[in-house]
């Protein structure tokens, strides 16, 4: 398995009338997790698409528990439980500074030629990227 986590902290523009983290951005804050596990791990989503795969989002569950509000620093925790196949899903896990977990979610993003718009496996070189941290 493979954890990753990203600081981000809540803008003003981010918040609702109510001063509530608005429930759009928790996507967001996925996006920017899931893109820094990725980086983390020595190359990029703009490699995949240079390598000839996109990876369109087929799924986006949040599950939202209590609010954030602006200025909070939040931990936005990304888990890759398993290898993918033509498909690959991010658990997340955002939480306040304090600890307190409020979000869940996840996301399931489909590998898709970029030549060909269908499904497709991942490229080799991805998955030998993975495969060290599901021994």
């Amino acid at each position: 398995m493979i954890i990753h986590d990203t600081k981000i902290r809540v803008r003003y523009g981010e918040t609702d009338k109510m001063g509530f983290l608005y429930h759009v951005h928790y996507v967001d804050y996925y996006d920017i997790a899931r893109t820094e596990m990725i980086r983390s791990l020595g190359t990029s989503n703009l490699e995949l698409e240079n390598s000839g795969v996109m990876l369109p989002a087929i799924e986006v569950v949040s599950n939202y528990k209590n609010p954030a509000y602006y200025d909070y620093l939040l931990t936005v925790r990304c888990l890759l439980r398993e290898l993918p196949g033509v498909k690959i899903r991010f658990d997340q896990e955002v939480y306040r500074e304090n600890g307190e977990l409020i979000n869940t979610g996840h996301v399931v993003l489909a590998f898709m030629s970029v030549a060909t718009y269908k499904a497709c496996r991942p490229p080799e070189w991805f998955i030998n990227i993975l495969r060290p941290h599901f021994k």
